[in-house]
């Protein structure tokens, strides 16, 4: 009975201290980005410690998230038209949903260092995405936030691929 209950503190003292090592870690990467909340958001759906798993969530959730923007940009222009400011953000997520498309299939072949490139990629087509357009319904043009959370989830991409061993 005690050999049972050793057994079973010194397993979870094994995972404390594994978690506290990952909170270390996914501090150290976020304290890196500009919103340090998000990125602990994002890393924390991550089911396991390891840098490959952490940038396998990174990556996949930028490809969706990257997605979701594109998609709504298309359902702003359905809705009023495209002027100008929105045309660009359109084409500059096109490009941003490539490169993040792109991580995902590097990852999956195990080519993690290459993901750093495509990360100044997402980061230019952003940067082309100016927010100084209307959106209907919005007091505030959505695109900020979004815009914000791409540039997140780049260094996110950035940082996480350089600590993954090849």
């Amino acid at each position: 009975m005690y050999r049972i209950l050793f057994i079973f503190l010194a397993i979870t003292l094994v995972c404390s201290i594994a978690e506290a090592n990952t909170q270390q870690t996914v501090d150290a990467i976020c304290k890196q980005t500009i919103d340090i909340k998000f990125c602990n958001g994002i890393l924390a759906k991550a089911t396991s410690p390891s840098m490959k798993d952490l940038l396998k969530v990174t990556v996949t959730e930028a490809e969706r998230i990257s997605a979701d923007t594109d998609s709504f940009i298309v359902t702003i222009i359905t809705k009023v038209g495209s002027g100008p400011g929105l045309q660009k953000c359109a084409e500059a997520y096109a490009r941003v949903n490539a490169s993040f498309t792109n991580a995902v299939s590097l990852f999956n072949n195990e080519r993690y260092a290459e993901i750093n490139g495509l990360m100044d990629e997402v980061s230019y087509g952003v940067g082309i995405c100016k927010t100084d357009f209307n959106v209907p319904g919005y007091n505030i043009n959505p695109m900020i936030e979004k815009n914000r959370e791409t540039n997140v989830l780049a260094a996110m991409e950035k940082i996480i691929s350089r600590m993954v061993p090849s």
